[in-house]
């Protein structure tokens, strides 16, 4: 290939963006803008990192259980493991596609320091020549920094400098190289700019000249620190001043840099370090036991041995020496508290007599889930361990007379790796189809059952004919008898009575002429009276059919056992899901259970602190309360103050008051596992800090015995400001979406009566409405109300985002109007108005954003992306979706923890979204996707049940349509020329900020 590539080293957060930008402005090629990491906050001039590069490094740090952050180095020799090799592998073909064209090329991530064993053979094996240049900063500085960005100790941030910079300077000795310190970049950018061109043998002008001044942006530099302060602080480790005082050696003099003497100084200080780390870096052993039968077939201690293992989470060999006679049998003890178990040897030799007990079938576990036996495609067992004394049996094991030795590979640790993770989701989708099937098969046995019973009946309906029939014919008979007696009477007697027949009959003739025309006019009469009767039937058979086709039609008898069966998988898919984060949970409980007798671990950062209530992880959800308290976090901690989290571990409900329940704890961005109220209590009144504030900011989840201890415990030892907040209407009623549900089982038709109920309990005094009464929620609304009641007087101020929200807690609580603040989430700022033309030349494009859930209006937006006339106008979009549901939408994923609160409004724009659906069938409090939604200038559909979406776009029309119903939705969007004038023309755009509480920092400043 014979290209040159210059490869930008140095710790993070010490100007290696900087000088990355600096390169590329004297000539060096880095990659495209599109493959380029974006700017961030935390560094708004750019990254000038290639994206795949550094995803590569990432994913081969976590396969050696490292990253970027870790202070260990790495394991010995890592460089010759299948990973690396896998990673070389992707980093050719990175560069024969992206820089192979290029005579002078480069890249820049920090991660490389560690890494550089790595690159040497690609580059090596490329013909590629490498240049050097390595990024130095005063470590004070880069502590102070990492400290303001990730909360990090001054320890932890020297640690990593010095691993950092020495690992540059030892993987570099005897390659061409310089060191640029990051202050002389900012002070002398063109001399910087001049040697650096000088290094690389590449042309300096006057228009390079230009470039180099105005590039650094001294605003930017925050660290005050100069190099007599490092020297003379007592608390910076001796290792780190030697190491910066040869990088600033190296810099000023080129040919002390590639000296012998600094060449053997840096030699020495990394062995030493490495072997320090060596000597300290061990983990603890377990043993593992091994029994054999021997001659009576019984496993005793006698007959068994014992082999160490570590958790390292590589796989190691054992040879075990049985100097018996092993018998018929074996059996492995594994060990409880590893759960990850991995077998890829089990060989039993005698002299020239191999046996493979993997391979022999013979296995049995006790306590142990198998994933997949030994097979020649996965050469490995693996297994879970799953309940006390996980075992393994290897039974009817081939007679051998003597001793014997038992060859073992095995890995035994706490992880379990994603492969392993997969075929686990693998089984239990495996398991749901076979109950699937098996409910099938039970449906099936129910229709022919059902299928026996008609017939049955059907046979019962024809005897009864049978037996009928019969009967009319014995009938018949007795007649004809009677008619044979008759004709045998006197002659004269039937005379008699024949003639006596005969005046009857003539006189019952006039009688019946007289009767026929009065028979005839009411027969008139009839007739019309029954035109008017079939009338009426045809209304009421008209009015049966709609009632049928609503609540009991026969596509809604026909579907029964489909939606039955919708409804268990959606249980096993819950099932499923409760299994795993049960699982999780009780191994982060045992974990914390073996380390109780040192309470939460970690120290805490700050001296002041908050404390957060809320219903679930803020690091980990990304729902609309997580997002403020993120922002809350980060706005406080600008302040000096650090926040402590406390969540649910588990789904309790307000009134329980179960024991042994447990709550996760977030301190200083990290989680700090999940802990008894009690331990939380202790743990807080035992820490030396200040308690300025509690924000309360939901209690779904929680037990109120467990919230009410909290605050007791904590109130004993703090003086504290109290704010809670009402992000919806959980403290009103258990449903906190305001929605009225009969109490009685729902039929069809019952279902329209779910309603917003909101209206309501605004009108009604005291906030109980009488449609209360008829509601499954009202069963403890009592009891509920009272328990929030004691945590609202206990609060100094009541947030609520929005007025709809004030008017319906006021109905409810009114002592407590008084401590009400209406405070929206965000802010609008920075407005831009965008001129946006109609979308002739391609389809509208129509977005879904936020959350996959019914009461977000899923179910319309399904129907909406599956109608295939709708697909020839419009182009569909999900905004947030974390999964590929189909192919005929666009998904965009996005964190706001990564990529900023401005994360889905710049996707929205990005993508050039014509229009988002907020289709909210339940009243929303505030929602984060509108505000995200106006910053992009995209207009908004919602319905009027929205709540606070269809109140703001009420008072701003200009935000988007408040469409009547799913009908008239449809309509607008099938009128193609009416929906492109609508979304062309000006539009403003903003810029979205926290709009945090000003009391509370005012009142903690007194």
């Amino acid at each position: 290939m014979n290209t040159n590539a210059i490869i930008i080293l140095g710790m993070h957060r010490s100007g290696t963006s900087l000088l990355a930008k600096t390169v590329r402005s004297l000539g060096v090629y880095l990659g495209s803008e599109g493959q380029m990491i974006g700017p961030r906050e935390d560094n708004p001039e750019g990254f000038w990192e290639h994206a795949e590069i550094v995803d590569i490094h990432e994913k081969l740090l976590a396969s050696l259980s490292s990253s970027w952050d870790t202070t260990e180095p790495l394991p010995a020799e890592w460089w010759q493991s299948e990973e690396a090799a896998a990673s070389r592998e992707q980093l050719k073909a990175i560069i024969s596609r992206d820089f192979s064209q290029r005579t002078i090329w480069g890249f820049k991530d920090p991660r490389t320091c560690l890494l550089l064993p790595l690159w040497k053979p690609v580059l090596e094996e490329l013909n590629i020549v490498p240049s050097y240049i390595v990024c130095l900063r005063n470590p004070l500085n880069v502590a102070a920094s990492l400290h303001r960005r990730d909360r990090f100790t001054n320890e932890k941030s020297l640690a990593l400098w010095t691993l950092y910079v020495l690992s540059s300077l030892y993987h570099t000795q005897d390659e061409k190289r310089i060191i640029v310190s990051y202050d002389h970049m900012l002070e002398q950018p063109v001399e910087t700019g001049k040697i650096i061109s000088d290094f690389l043998n590449i042309p300096f002008d006057e228009e390079v000249r230009d470039r180099m001044s105005s590039l650094p942006d001294r605003t930017l530099r925050h660290g005050t620190f100069g190099t007599s302060d490092m020297l003379q602080m007592q608390s910076v480790p001796s290792i780190v001043k030697h190491i910066y005082q040869i990088g600033l050696s190296g810099e000023k003099d080129q040919n002390e840099l590639n000296g012998e003497m600094l060449h053997e100084t840096v030699r020495s200080t990394y062995e030493s370090l490495i072997q320090s780390a060596q000597l300290l870096n061990h983990k603890r052993a377990y043993r593992m036991q091994i029994y054999w039968a021997g001659a009576d077939a019984q496993f005793t201690e006698e007959k068994s041995t014992y082999i160490t293992v570590s958790a390292s989470g590589t796989m190691a060999s054992y040879q075990v020496e049985i100097k018996e006679e092993i018998g018929s049998a074996l059996r492995i003890n594994f060990i409880q508290e590893l759960p990850y178990i991995q077998f890829s040897r089990l060989l039993l030799v005698q002299g020239e007599v191999e046996v493979d007990l993997l391979k022999s079938g013979n296995l049995a576990y006790v306590n142990c889930l198998v994933l997949h036996d030994y097979d020649a495609g996965a050469n490995k067992a693996v297994g879970i361990s799953i309940g006390p004394d996980p075992q393994l049996f290897i039974k009817n094991l081939p007679l051998l007379q003597g001793s014997a030795t038992l060859l073992i590979d095995i890995d035994h640790s706490f992880q379990i790796d994603e492969e392993v993770i997969k075929r686990l989701l693998q089984q239990i989708r495996g398991l749901q189809r076979a109950d699937g099937e098996q409910e099938a098969l039970r449906l099936a046995a129910d229709q022919a059952e059902k299928r026996l019973g008609m017939q049955v009946e059907h046979l019962q309906i024809a005897n009864a004919a049978q037996e009928e029939t019969i009967r009319l014919v014995a009938d018949q008979l007795e007649k004809q008898l009677e008619t044979l007696e008759l004709l045998c009477r006197d002659k004269d007697t039937l005379d008699a009575e024949h003639k006596h027949l005969n005046r009857q009959l003539q006189s019952r003739k006039v009688e019946i002429a007289e009767l026929q025309d009065q028979l005839q006019a009411k027969d008139k009469l009839l007739m019309n009276e029954l035109l008017l009767h079939r009338q009426r039937d045809q209304e009421i058979e008209r009015y049966r059919r709609e009632i049928a086709l609503y609540s009991a039609s026969l596509s809604w008898r026909a579907t029964i056992p489909l939606r039955w069966l919708g409804d268990v998988a959606r249980r096993s898919k819950r099932s499923a899901k409760r299994l795993a984060k049960s699982t999780l949970q009780w191994y982060a409980v045992q974990q914390n259970r073996r380390n109780r007798s040192d309470g939460l671990p970690g120290k805490l950062i700050d001296k002041k602190y908050a404390i957060v209530i809320s219903h679930t992880n803020y690091l980990e959800s990304m729902g609309g309360t997580e997002k403020y308290i993120y922002e809350q976090y980060l706005h406080l901690a600008r302040h000096d103050i650090g926040v402590i989290q406390i969540f649910p571990g588990q789904s309790y409900s307000l009134l329980d008051t179960k024991n042994g329940a447990y709550y996760g704890v977030v301190a200083d961005g990290q989680f700090r596992g999940f802990h008894s109220i009690m331990d939380i209590v202790e743990w807080l009144s035992g820490l030396q800090i200040q308690l300025t504030t509690l924000y309360t900011h939901h209690l779904l989840n929680w037990q109120i015995s467990d919230y009410t201890a909290l605050y007791s415990g904590v109130q004993q030892k703090h003086t504290f400001l109290h704010i809670l907040y009402m992000h919806d209407f959980f403290t009103l009623c258990s449903s906190y979406h305001m929605q009225f549900e009969p109490k009685t089982a729902i039929s069809r038709m019952q279902l329209s009566e779910r309603r917003s109920c909101i209206a309501d309990i605004a009108a009604s005094p005291c906030g109980v409405a009488p449609i209360c009464l008829g509601c499954r929620h009202s069963v403890q609304l009592s009891e509920w109300r009272q328990a929030i009641q004691a945590v609202l007087a206990q609060a100094d101020h009541i947030v609520v985002p929005s007025n709809i929200v004030k008017e319906t807690v006021a109905a409810v609580y009114g002592d407590m109007v008084h401590k009400l603040t209406i405070k929206g989430h965000l802010n609008f700022t920075e407005q831009s108005i965008i001129h946006k033309p109609k979308p002739v030349q391609r389809k509208i494009r129509l977005a879904y954003l936020g959350y996959k859930m019914d009461n977000k209006g899923w179910q319309l937006w399904e129907s909406l992306y599956k109608d295939k006339e709708l697909g020839q106008l419009y182009e569909f979009h999900h905004v947030g979706s974390q999964e590929n549901y189909s192919d005929h939408v666009v998904m965009h994923s996005y964190s706001f923890i990564e990529d900023g609160k401005m994360a889905a409004p710049d996707l929205l724009a990005k993508h050039d979204i014509d229009l988002v659906l907020l289709w909210s069938i339940v009243p929303e409090s505030y929602s984060y996707t509108l505000q995200e939604s106006i910053a992009a200038g995209v207009p908004v559909l919602t319905s009027p049940l929205s709540g606070n979406i269809a109140a703001t776009i009420h008072a701003h029309p200009e935000l988007g349509k408040v469409l009547q119903s799913e009908e008239q939705l449809r309509a607008f969007l099938f009128d193609a020329g009416e929906v492109l004038c609508y979304v062309s023309g000006d539009r403003a755009r903003y810029v979205l900020e926290y709009n945090h509480l000003s009391f509370d920092l005012e009142e903690l400043s007194l």
